[in-house]
């Protein structure tokens, strides 16, 4: 291309060409060098997000061996004390495992067992609908007995100790006048025994 001679309009021409070669830089910018720096943000972006998600996938992993070993724990806890304090039937009966647990208490502290009633099966006192103590119900007996205080108080520890879960529910203790040292006892006794129908329903 031969420039002009006149001066002005080689100007002219020189500003020409530096206009067109700014628009050309600003477009080749725009759609060319500034998408390519904003993907390679958003990428480096999405790579610290993942490494950071990796890293928390890894703690987790690490801590998985150990959280399953404190449940499997905490299972076995559980599954010991359903199987040394729930009561389960004998021959279909709640009544003679319960009754064979009194009477031996009773004979280790000098309490008379006069009779054990059956109750029955009743509903544990929830405060949660939800709550998980629904696999559970409570078996009670009344128990009639005579002794003297010190003899049922031993009884009463006796029986909590057999059993950390046992409760007494009512206790009615009255003196005799022909037997002054020696009082009769009508006591409500329960144990927990397991939700036949929830049991049923967890089988399914």
């Amino acid at each position: 291309m031969k420039l002009p001679l006149a001066k002005k309009d080689r100007l002219i021409i020189f500003s020409l060409i530096g206009v067109v070669a700014i628009v050309i830089i600003y477009v080749a910018l725009q759609w060319g060098l500034f998408p390519v720096l904003e993907s390679k943000r958003n990428l480096e972006s999405k790579l610290v997000e993942r490494q950071e998600k990796l890293k928390k996938a890894r703690r987790e992993l690490d801590y998985a061996p150990g959280i399953q070993q404190e449940y499997d724990d905490i299972m076995a806890q559980i599954e010991k004390i359903k199987r040394e304090n729930v009561f389960r039937p004998i021959l279909g009966s709640y009544l003679v495992g319960v009754s064979e647990q009194i009477e031996s208490a009773a004979r280790a502290t000098g309490v008379r067992i006069e009779d054990i009633h059956e109750v029955g099966v009743l509903d544990l006192p929830l405060k949660a609908k939800n709550s998980s103590l629904k696999a559970f119900k409570l078996f009670a007996v009344q128990v009639s007995a005579y002794g003297s205080y010190q003899a049922f108080t031993l009884f009463i520890s006796q029986m909590e100790e057999r059993n950390p879960f046992f409760g007494v529910t009512d206790l009615t203790i009255a003196g005799q006048s022909d037997k002054p040292e020696e009082q009769r006892s009508v006591v409500q006794m329960e144990w927990p025994i397991e939700n036949v129908a929830n049991v049923k329903e967890g089988g399914r």
